[in-house]
């Protein structure tokens, strides 16, 4: 499941990418249904994972994610900031896209 949390950012990465290279609004859109999607698909991910969580050794009084689970988390919490960034971006706030 962790191997597929990659891939699914290699492809929102490519379309991220692709949004910088033609900066139009339909392209914009696509995006933002492409970034809603993988968004979607990571919860699902998060939710169904059926590995170990935590992993066995206490730090500080909590337990750390296992690193499969955390790869899966950081996943999916890194492409929800991209989703909102990219709705700021249709709202016409574009700190996404203004340097470039």
């Amino acid at each position: 499941m962790s191997l597929i949390a990659i891939i699914i950012d290699f492809i929102t990465l490519g379309f991220y990418f692709l949004q910088l290279k033609v900066l139009t609004h339909s392209i914009f859109i696509v995006g933002i249904i492409i970034q809603a999607v993988a968004v979607l698909f990571l919860l699902s991910l998060v939710i169904s994972y059926k590995g170990q969580r935590k992993s066995k050794f206490w730090n500080d009084g909590y337990h750390p994610y296992t690193f499969k689970y955390g790869i899966i988390v950081v996943s999916f919490v890194l492409n929800g900031i991209m989703l909102f960034l990219y709705v700021l971006n249709l709202t016409g706030n574009d700190i996404v896209f203004s340097g470039f």
